[in-house]
């Protein structure tokens, strides 16, 4: 009789720039971390990278997952839960199987109020971990009683920052980025505003912005256009690999975070931010006030208000103590979502 391993992943999984969305993060953030609980060979990666060019491969992999693992976790984006929830629904019918659906977003909330289908099928797992508690309230609203509490997790160095040790000099200009998928909704070209607006504000080139991330093909020729206009102020820098977020944000002055992305849910960027002692800039847009504490960790302006958030820039440029304390605030929130610290609630639920 086969040993069953521990648990079978159902999630995009590998290393390289196609895999440095929010799903990829957290699916290999997620699957590294129960290798190293439990040893490698006790986790099952059923990978979900461009299912489409071979889905017969998928249902037998995951058909393997359900027979051969006690536990099955999935982690679809919000194209894929179509897929994967009738496909895990089936399996856990079928075999008795525990089922744990790792939500990535924010957006699980508005999908089931659409589809009553889907909702019914997700109410049947054992455990739906959805990343804030507001979310928690929205499923609960709809009838769910399996939701948990599971905000995203950051892997963090060995070697913490120091507060009062400045990883820049302190002399103009100062660069600050952007580190998301590069769209418009990401609030990129409110970026290049703020700091515009901030120099304009101090009346010389205080600020430089760099900007991080994979580029969106139906945003490719715009964002061109746009880089053109503002290359005084502006540099693309490419995108870096997954687990290179919080080493590469550890030389800026700060994070600007202008989302208004309407998927948004735990944004790991803030957390690699945290992890870099670099404070944030965030605009007041759906759960941000879970991770962004206003003048502790970060700041938080007015809805798409550029004016406000290129004041707060200002402002921490001409405010050494606040910056150092909010540094301090960074420090402290990055051990609060360390996965050791998360994850120890999924791994008591699974069996």
């Amino acid at each position: 009789m086969v040993k069953e391993r521990k648990a079978g992943i159902i999630g995009v999984y590998g290393k390289g720039p196609e895999f440095t969305t929010g799903q990829a993060v957290k699916c290999f953030e997620l699957i590294s971390w129960l290798q190293d609980r439990y040893g490698p060979e006790q986790i099952m990666v059923v990978n979900t990278w461009r299912w489409k060019r071979n889905p017969i491969r998928l249902m037998v992999r995951s058909a393997e997952a359900f027979l051969f693992c006690k536990n099955v976790l999935m982690l679809p984006a919000q194209n894929g839960i179509r897929v994967f929830a009738p496909l895990c629904f089936l399996g856990k019918k079928l075999t008795g199987k525990p089922v744990h659906y790792v939500v990535i977003g924010g957006w699980l909330g508005d999908f089931l109020r659409q589809h009553p289908f889907m909702k019914r099928l997700v109410a049947a797992f054992d455990g739906v971990y959805v990343e804030t508690k507001a979310m928690v309230d929205q499923l609960e609203e709809l009838g769910l009683t399996n939701t948990v509490y599971l905000p995203n997790f950051r892997k963090t160095s060995k070697e913490k920052p120091v507060a009062e040790v400045l990883p820049f000099q302190s002399n103009a200009p100062l660069k600050v980025c952007t580190y998301s998928r590069v769209v418009k909704e990401k609030g990129i070209e409110d970026g290049i505003r703020i700091v515009r607006r901030a120099n304009e504000k101090l009346g010389h080139m205080a600020f430089r912005l760099d900007i991080y991330g994979k580029i969106a093909r139906e945003y490719e020729g715009e964002f061109q256009k746009i880089l053109e206009t503002n290359q005084d102020l502006v540099e693309y820098k490419g995108v870096k690999e997954a687990d290179q977020g919080a080493e590469t944000l550890k030389g800026y002055f700060a994070l600007l975070f202008p989302t208004y992305y309407a998927g948004e849910g735990f944004a790991g960027t803030v957390l690699d931010a945290f992890a870099a002692a670099t404070p944030v800039i965030v605009n007041d847009w759906k759960y941000i006030r879970e991770m962004v504490w206003n003048g502790e960790n970060g700041f938080i302006y007015p809805f798409r208000d550029v004016d406000a958030a290129a004041a707060l820039l200002c402002k921490l440029k001409e405010d050494d103590s606040l910056y150092r304390r909010l540094r301090e605030g960074c420090i402290r929130s990055a051990e609060m979502y360390r996965p050791e610290a998360v994850l120890s609630k999924l791994d008591r639920r699974m069996r």
